[in-house]
């Protein structure tokens, strides 16, 4: 092969062929139908091209270059077309939905730790009301019971509301974020300790103000915000219990493989769950324990929000193959 003289003839699809692939280099729509056309074209002379100098050429350089040339133009050619915002957030909720319907065994015992822990609690204290300091030690929310007790929220401002939805926003996701993140450390325990902390909160809770005749209260003023909420918890939960259980249950697989191969599917489930929570805050700021609102908006507004996630995590993303198993 005369080197010079190939490089003479062909640089100038060479070139050409940089020129579209930098035009097409955030999607092959950027070029016309006949700029396209002509992208096509030169790109299979380009690869016969590198062809011919790895058989005939001993010029590295050369080669190096067209080999480099190719792929760039093969990765424009074939590359997946980018997706609109819309249909971007569109394909992460139908992957939420997907993924925890993956992990519902994880789901599963979260939830089954949770509510076990609400019911041990309220058990203990029917049994030994003194258990309450052990449970709930002294300072740790005990005027907020005393609060609940009362059957009566003071209405709120405006600015008030905002307050406390921007206090739920910075806490209750942080909560769930640490439920399930710090489990890869402990082997899911620490997230198992979290939800189980959460429940004897809630059965403490519910024993206490049975005397007064304020449980249906307790349960209508956090239905609204707390179908969300604690459905969050418990997902963000499962997603810790998950990683947690693929590193204490490998496998065949090193732990390492093992972890990263539960990450992909446990950090989606995560978000979730963290996602969950600030969607949660301004109904608990507004909407859950505002007096002005009227206890059966507020009944409403909770099974309709149970009946929309029900319809959620066991329909949406679900394709054909899934819903043939």
């Amino acid at each position: 092969m005369n080197e010079v003289s190939f490089v003479e003839r062909r640089n100038a699809d060479w070139q050409k062929l940089t020129l579209l692939s930098d035009k097409a280099e955030y999607g092959i729509r950027q070029l016309t139908n006949a700029e396209f056309q002509d992208f096509v074209r030169t790109y299979r002379r380009v690869v016969a091209d590198l062809a011919a100098a790895r058989t005939q050429s001993s010029n590295s350089e050369l080669i190096v270059f067209l080999n480099d040339l190719v792929a760039r133009a093969y990765t424009v050619l074939y590359k997946a077309p980018r997706k609109g915002f819309w249909k971007g957030l569109q394909g992460g909720i139908e992957n939420s939905a997907r993924t925890v319907r993956k992990l519902k065994w994880f789901v599963a015992a979260s939830a089954g730790i949770f509510l076990l822990s609400i019911l041990f609690a309220y058990t203990a204290l029917k049994i030994n009301p003194k258990t309450l300091d052990a449970i709930v030690p002294p300072g740790m929310m005990r005027s907020a019971f005393d609060e609940w007790k009362t059957g009566k929220f003071e209405k709120k401002k405006l600015t008030e509301s905002l307050a406390m939805t921007n206090f739920y926003a910075a806490n209750n996701p942080t909560v769930a974020l640490q439920t399930g993140a710090t489990s890869a450390g402990t082997f899911g325990i620490s997230t198992a300790y979290s939800l189980y902390q959460n429940g004897l909160l809630m059965g403490a809770l519910a024993h206490e103000l049975e005397p007064h005749g304020r449980v249906g209260y307790l349960i209508l003023n956090v239905s609204p915000h707390g179908v969300t909420e604690i459905s969050g918890i418990i997902i963000a939960g499962a997603a810790g219990l998950y990683i947690g259980w693929s590193i204490l249950i490998p496998g065949r697989r090193k732990r390492g493989e093992a972890l990263a191969q539960a990450a992909k599917d446990g950090i989606v489930v995560l978000v979730t769950g963290v996602m969950m929570m600030y969607l949660a805050a301004p109904i608990e700021g507004f909407f859950s324990f505002n007096a002005s609102i009227p206890d059966w908006l507020k009944a409403t507004f909770a099974v309709t929000s149970a009946i929309a996630w029900f319809f959620f995590w066991f329909g949406v993303g679900r394709n054909e193959e899934e819903a043939a198993q």
